[in-house]
């Protein structure tokens, strides 16, 4: 997929679509669907941590044929914002399986779940596969400057890495501003960093994607509305990553985000259907 690309460009824009439409529900009927959907909150519910939980959304939505996972992907979405029990958790542990999926360019898997959604008119689903590249960029010739350490000498790569994970914070200080994101990387797992300094990486202008999905990637960091939220008003951010995080940043963050500026569009023009969502209660089905 190239850079700016919908997964498929042929299709017609969704720009200003309505959402599914409703379809009437009788609470006589079982709904195996609905089931599925119920057994899913409660099974994340009961498990810890953030991995086993997306395994457990993986296992599920992949049984699924594909218009099912996109109503599901739906259901949490709404029931995410209008705090429904166990859906903001679940549709925490859902992003997290999209962006894995991501980094594990599953790009048939993706293709699906886009044309799906495209089709079913889900417009808030659709903007989680999309594939846009950051809002700004460095030149192809620039590069971020290195980190300047209190030493009377260079220091290699392997010694920064080690430095980032130990406890000296006047080395950790400076290691925040480190270009390479295997530094970040340990930074992120240190016990000794606090969520404010992994604002300051997050908050970086100018960045690279790569040194800003170092965070999201991370669990520790990924549950953390702050970091999250300033990952996604970093305009030096993949648009598509962003994207996904949106559902997972509360209404009052996604109000303020419809008004930022210097964010790329796309993040303002979901950011105003969560929104809309939020305020409409609006469902297909009953969740």
């Amino acid at each position: 997929m190239s850079d700016g690309e919908e997964p498929n460009k042929d299709q017609p824009t969704d720009e200003g679509s309505e959402q599914a439409t409703p379809l009437e529900f009788d609470p006589s009927v079982p709904d195996p669907l609905h089931e599925t959907y119920q057994q899913l909150l409660a099974s994340v519910e009961r498990l810890p941590e953030l991995p086993m939980q997306a395994a457990v959304v993986r296992r599920v939505l992949e049984s699924l044929d594909k218009a099912e996972t996109v109503w599901v992907l739906d259901q949490l979405l709404r029931g995410a914002l209008w705090g429904k029990s166990g859906a903001a958790q679940t549709a925490m542990a859902a992003v997290w399986w999209l962006i894995e999926i991501r980094r594990d360019d599953e790009y048939q898997t993706i293709k699906e779940l886009f044309e799906t959604a495209h089709h079913s008119r889900r417009a808030a689903v659709l903007d989680l596969f999309r594939e846009v590249p950051p809002h700004r960029a460095l030149a192809a010739t620039q590069q971020l400057p290195e980190v300047r350490l209190p030493t009377e000498r260079d220091v290699t790569l392997g010694e920064r890495r080690t430095m980032a994970s130990g406890p000296k914070r006047r080395l950790l200080e400076r290691l925040l501003m480190d270009p390479d994101p295997l530094v970040i990387r340990k930074l992120l797992s240190n016990p000794h960093i606090r969520l404010a300094d992994v604002k300051i990486i997050a908050s970086r202008r100018p960045a690279t994607p790569e040194l800003l999905q170092e965070i999201v990637y991370h669990p520790r960091w990924f549950r953390s509305n702050g970091a999250r939220d300033a990952v996604v008003r970093n305009p030096y951010t993949d648009t598509g990553l962003a994207l996904k995080l949106l559902p997972t940043l509360g209404i009052k963050i996604l109000r303020r985000l419809v008004y930022s500026g210097d964010l790329h569009p796309l993040i303002q023009e979901s950011a105003k259907r969560l929104v809309k969502l939020r305020e409409e209660r609006t469902a297909p089905w009953r969740v």
